[in-house]
């Protein structure tokens, strides 16, 4: 029984381990492989619209020198950065608050049926999103990727947060840059640990072996249970009580003892095949002609 655990726990591990290398292989196979693409996919789209919010916010930036004493120009000069304008619902909007007031208004008129943009800001797509479980608007800024601003309702604020989204843009490329190497750290150590064998498989064969082994010595006699055969105490202890049940006759004609003796005499504890050979040994030897005694053995 002791043994017959322990095998069924080594299996156990075995299965476990065959199980986490299928789930190694699928990862390698597709998962990281996917992920890597996704993620350096979004490196590239973040730096494209770095760039391209980089191009409108220097149009909206105004500089000037500023003058010092008798009309010098100084090194100095006075960077003034104004509203870049807005587009919704078709109209432009050159001034911050008519725009945030007809971003507001955007709102009350939302489609969730609409997929199409409804405006247009520093050369990003805006379309709105609607979350029924918060209750709440989301702007959705679509440049090469696209980046979610909550919305209030607020006339300026969320020209601030729309802002502040896209200021934020470096930040979310070294994000993603960070993710990209960790992806490549994963898949490296999901190789390693794919190419790590299997450390308990001699055991579990040396174990299943002896189980093997085991199991037909204890099966030996073709039905299951024990041999009882095998132990000569026992058997030794039971013959004279077996001979009593026959009378003088039935006892020198079937002549047992003598071929049952020599069987014993050659192994302690002889099996069921050798006690089988010894008994057709005694019968053999037994008077022919005293077959109502081989009838009643």
């Amino acid at each position: 029984m002791d043994l017959d655990i322990e095998v069924a726990r080594l299996r156990l591990l075995k299965a476990d381990y065959q199980s986490q290398r299928y789930r190694l292989e699928d990862d390698l196979l597709t998962h990281y492989p996917a992920q890597i693409k996704a993620t350096a996919e979004r490196i590239a789209g973040i730096e494209k619209d770095m760039a391209l919010y980089q191009e409108h916010k220097e149009k909206a930036v105004e500089i000037e020198p500023t003058l010092i004493g008798d009309g010098e120009t100084a090194g100095a000069a006075t960077v003034t950065a104004h509203f870049p304008g807005m587009t919704v619902n078709g109209v432009e909007y050159t001034e911050k608050e008519p725009a945030a007031k007809a971003l507001i208004e955007a709102t009350k008129t939302y489609n969730d049926k609409s997929d199409a943009p409804f405006g247009k800001y520093m050369g990003f797509d805006m379309k709105l999103s609607f979350s029924s479980m918060d209750k709440k608007f989301s702007l959705l800024l679509r440049g090469h990727m696209t980046y979610q601003v909550e919305l209030g309702m607020d006339t300026f604020g969320n020209i601030t947060r729309i802002n502040n989204a896209l200021a934020d843009l470096p930040k979310r490329l070294d994000g993603a840059k960070s993710q990209l190497e960790t992806l490549y750290t994963q898949q490296e150590a999901a190789k390693q640990e794919l190419e790590k064998p299997f450390t308990l498989l001699d055991e579990l064969k040396e174990k299943e072996t002896r189980l093997a082994l085991l199991n037909a010595e204890l099966n030996i006699d073709g039905e299951g249970g024990l041999d009882v055969m095998n132990d000569a105490d026992e058997r030794t202890e039971s013959e004279p009580e077996q001979a009593d049940d026959f009378d003088d006759d039935e006892t020198e004609a079937y002549d047992y003892e003598p071929a049952y003796s020599a069987a014993a005499s050659k192994s302690a504890k002889p099996s069921l095949m050798d006690g089988i050979r010894a008994w057709d040994a005694g019968k053999q030897q037994s008077d022919p002609g005293k077959k109502s005694a081989e009838h009643n053995i």
